[in-house]
C-alpha cells in the first residue's frame, strides 16, 4: 500500500526551494539503482541459472526393464552435464507419491500426479546399474543456445507450481515429456521414422512374456482405443522406441543424436515356467476337471457352476465399473465386458440358493451359453484382440451352464 504525505500549508511558496526541483534531484540519484534492482529481480525470476559452458552435454539416458513391475517397460531420463559449472544432473519425469492419499483410487481414476524430480547423475545411473538393469545414453547434437535454453526449460518445469501432471499411460508419461522438450527446443519432431506400423497393443504385448499374469490382467482392463496404430510420434511412448526416434530424427538438417554410449550391460531377468502361463493352466485345469467329471459318471452338482458364474459376474462387475468410472481413455470401450456379464453374478447366486429354479434363470444359462459359444467363434471379428487366456475361461463356463440344462442323473459334487 502506497502512503501519501500531506503538502505543508501556511508556508509562503517562495520561502524556501521548491519542492518540485528536490523530487527531481531525488529521482535522478534513484534511477540507476532502481535499474539495477530490477536486473537483479529479472535474473532471480529466471532462477539465477548459470550459463553451460561450451563443453556441457544433454543426452538421453534410457533404462532396460527390470525386474519389478513399475521397471517392467524400461525408463526414459534427460541427463544435462557441465564439468565447468560442476554440474551432472539427471531429470525424471516418471515419480510419484506412494503416501499420497486415496493412491489406487485415484491412480485407477486417473487422477494420480506424476512429477519430474532430479537427482545426481552419476549417482542415479549407478543404482539403476547395480540392480541388473542395462543403461544407454545417446549424446543429443544440440547448439549451445540450445542446450541453454534445454536445460532452463527443465529447471523452470521442476518448479513446485510446474513440476505436476496427470499421467497418461500412452500419451503423457516419462518417454513422452522428454520428446516434448526436445521438440520445443529444436523445433523439429521427434518421431520413430522406420517405425512399423502397430497398434498400441501390439507394442506393449512382448514386455508381457516375462510377466503373462499380469498381461493377462493388463488385457481384461484396456479397452478398444489401444487397437489403433500409434503415430511416429507416439510411438514414443516407450523408452526404447523414443531413443530409437532420437536416433532417426532431426535437429534442422543435423542429425539430432550424437554417439550412443552403453553404460550398463543388462542382466538376465527371469524367465516365467511356461505351463504356468494363464493359457497352459487354464486348459490343463479345465481339461484336468472334464476328465474328472467323465471319471465320476457325468454326474454334477450345481454349487460349481454358481461359483463359476459369480467369479465371472463379480469380475464382470470390476472391469465394467473401472471402464465407465474411470477417466483413462485406454480403459474405456472395453469389449472383455461381452464374456465378463455383471449378470452372471446374480444368475449364480440364484442357481446357489434358489430351491426351485424360475423359467427366466433357465433362459439365462441358455444365453450363457450361446453367447460363450458365439464369442469363442466370432471374437475374432471384433475391433478388440483378446487374451488367449480367455478362451478355456469360456469353454468352461458354456459346458458348466449345459449342464444345469440337463437332466440330473446323479447328485456328485462335480
Amino acid at each position: 500500500m502506497r502512503r501519501y504525505a500531506r503538502l505543508p500549508t501556511g508556508r509562503h511558496i517562495g520561502s524556501q526551494p521548491p519542492h518540485f526541483f528536490r523530487a527531481i534531484a531525488l529521482c535522478l540519484i534513484l534511477v540507476p539503482f532502481v535499474l539495477a534492482s530490477a536486473q537483479e529481480t529479472e535474473s532471480g525470476q529466471s532462477g539465477g541459472l548459470p550459463q553451460l559452458s561450451g563443453g556441457a552435454q544433454v543426452s538421453l539416458i534410457t533404462y532396460t526393464p527390470g525386474e519389478e513391475l513399475y521397471q517392467a517397460f524400461g525408463h526414459s531420463a534427460i541427463r544435462v552435464r557441465d564439468d565447468l559449472n560442476d554440474i551432472d544432473r539427471l531429470y525424471n519425469f516418471g515419480v510419484f507419491d506412494f503416501e499420497t492419499p486415496n493412491f489406487y483410487v485415484k491412480f485407477a481414476h486417473g487422477d494420480l500426479r506424476y512429477q519430474l524430480a532430479v537427482a545426481p547423475a552419476a549417482e542415479e545411473i549407478r543404482l539403476v546399474g547395480a540392480y541388473g538393469q542395462g543403461v544407454t545414453e545417446v549424446s543429443l547434437n544440440l547448439t549451445l543456445p540450445q542446450r541453454q535454453a534445454l536445460f532452463e526449460a527443465l529447471e523452470i518445469n521442476l518448479l513446485p507450481e510446474n513440476r505436476f501432471y496427470k499421467y497418461d499411460f500412452m500419451l503423457d508419461n516419462c518417454s513422452t515429456r522428454p520428446r516434448d522438450v526436445i521438440e520445443r527446443v529444436t523445433g523439429s519432431p521427434v518421431v520413430v521414422h522406420d517405425a512399423v506400423k502397430q497398434t498400441f497393443r501390439e507394442m506393449l504385448d512382448p514386455y508381457f512374456n516375462r510377466i503373462p499374469w499380469v498381461g493377462l490382467g493388463v488385457s481384461l482392463l484396456l479397452g478398444v482405443g489401444v487397437e489403433r496404430a500409434a503415430s511416429p510420434r507416439e510411438a514414443c511412448f516407450l523408452p526404447a522406441d523414443l531413443e530409437r526416434a532420437v536416433q532417426s530424427s532431426k535437429n534442422g538438417d543435423q542429425p539430432l543424436a550424437g554417439e550412443k554410449k552403453q553404460i550398463f550391460r543388462s542382466q538376465p531377468l527371469p524367465e516365467f515356467p511356461a505351463l504356468l502361463a494363464p493359457a497352459y493352466l487354464f486348459w490343463e485345469g479345465g481339461m484336468g476337471w472334464f476328465l474328472f467329471w467323465l471319471l465320476r459318471g457325468k454326474g454334477h452338482s450345481t454349487w460349481p457352476t454358481a461359483l463359476v458364474l459369480i467369479i465371472f459376474g463379480l469380475l464382470g462387475c470390476f472391469v465394467s465399473g473401472l471402464s465407465f468410472w474411470s477417466r483413462l481413455w485406454v480403459l474405456h470401450g472395453n469389449y472383455n465386458l461381452l464374456w465378463l456379464n455383471p449378470l452372471h453374478c446374480p444368475a449364480g447366486l440364484w442357481l446357489l440358493f434358489a430351491r426351485r429354479w424360475p423359467t427366466f434363470l433357465r433362459w439365462y444359462l441358455w444365453f450363457a451359453v450361446l453367447a460363450s459359444c458365439f464369442f469363442i467363434c466370432f471374437s475374432s471379428f471384433l475391433p478388440q484382440k483378446f487374451s488367449p487366456a480367455i478362451y478355456p475361461l469360456l469353454f468352461i463356463l458354456a459346458w458348466r451352464c449345459a449342464l444345469e440344462l440337463l437332466p440330473k442323473e446323479h447328485a456328485y459334487r462335480w
